[in-house]
């Protein structure tokens, strides 16, 4: 995960990936333990190979601080 970079803010784990605009942001789920998409700069229609790479990076990054931080399992 080259250049990601994991940051808890408030409620949310924001994932961005240095030299680029490419931000995600996610929180707990209040129905379960699993993450939610709460931001994204992004369009969920936008498919090419930098953001869909970036997307699975940001996506494990994200669960990893998660369990860190105990909020999933």
């Amino acid at each position: 995960m080259a250049n990601i970079e994991v940051a808890v803010e408030d409620d949310e784990i924001v994932v961005t990936k240095r030299g680029t605009a490419f931000l995600l942001a996610y929180r707990k789920s209040v129905e379960g333990p699993r993450l939610v998409l709460t931001r994204s700069w992004m369009s969920p229609n936008v498919f090419t190979p930098a953001i869909s790479a970036f997307r699975a990076e940001a996506f494990a990054a994200a669960n990893a601080k998660a369990r860190e931080l105990g909020w999933i399992v």
